[in-house]
């Protein structure tokens, strides 16, 4: 894989928000796909909808998904269209081209179109297509939009290409599970709030989402402050930090923090403790 492609995939898949996912190399700004069709934006940009599509099934049946990618520039705008297997190497993603490692899902692609033309202003739809292969053990695949035109970043600047992908995941069964490191304090300073980090790995077979809240206990046990954990998407193998801050400062004193994690119907928690001077 080409450097533009590792860009490329290291921006797709920590999105975990309905927003719209890209990678622009124009400098544009992000577009939420939800803007698409109002006026357009200051800058030039694109945007594809959906940014994530969590698929279940079983082994040997198919997915079909219509992928939008509106375009926010003056320029037309061609993509060839292709997909690539995401894997998790040391509990971090790789992405590989289709047919390289046993279970491809990306091999099984199929798009009802190859070529994509996108006229400025405007949008365009492809319906992209995967089957799980018997046995396979890989549970995600990126649907690529990869930029053919050359576009100029500005006057005497390099022209450079843009490039968008839509991560499908796949669920084949209920073996969810997951593994947590100690709960890490950052104490709060006089510029700062106290800060809550962990990091989880998936232990289990299927993509999970955890997400949850961090509870701050006085020594008496009375909650004195909560905070969101915000969910990320973790694929079987990769490991994550999560983080949460408090939303106010502390009085000195002794704490216990509580930290709670829900996945597919499971909760997790994992305690410390720490003091403030």
């Amino acid at each position: 894989m080409n450097v533009q492609a590792h860009k490329i995939a290291t921006r797709l898949c920590r999105g975990f928000m309905m927003i719209s996912f890209l990678f622009l190399a124009m400098g544009g700004l992000a577009q939420s796909a939800s803007d698409a069709g109002d006026k357009p934006p200051d800058q030039p940009s694109l945007s594809l909808s959906p940014a994530v599509v969590p698929a279940k099934g079983g082994f040997g049946q198919s997915i079909a998904q219509t992928l939008t990618l509106t375009n926010h520039t003056a320029m037309e705008l061609a993509f060839d269209m292709t997909a690539e297997d995401v894997i998790v190497q040391d509990g971090k993603r790789t992405y590989v081209p289709a047919g390289e490692v046993p279970g491809s899902i990306a091999s099984t692609a199929s798009f009802s179109s190859k070529i994509v033309l996108v006229k400025p202003y405007s949008a365009a739809t492809v319906e992209a297509r995967f089957t799980i292969p018997q046995g396979s053990s890989l549970r995600a695949v990126v649907a690529i939009f990869r930029g053919v035109n050359k576009i100029p970043t500005g006057e005497g600047a390099v022209s450079m290409t843009a490039s968008l992908g839509t991560l499908v995941t796949f669920t084949m069964s209920d073996k969810f599970d997951v593994a947590s490191d100690a709960l890490q304090v950052a104490p709060q300073s006089e510029s700062s709030n106290a800060t809550f980090s962990q990091w989880l790995t998936n232990t289990g077979s299927e993509p999970i989402v955890p997400g949850g809240v961090v509870a701050v206990l006085s020594e008496s046990g009375k909650l004195v402050s909560k905070a969101e954990i915000v969910p990320q998407r973790l694929l079987p193998g990769e490991k994550l930090e999560f983080k949460a801050e408090c939303p106010s400062q502390l009085e000195p004193g002794k704490y216990r923090v509580l930290a709670s994690y829900k996945f597919e119907g499971q909760t997790v928690t994992k305690a410390g403790e720490f003091q403030v001077q």
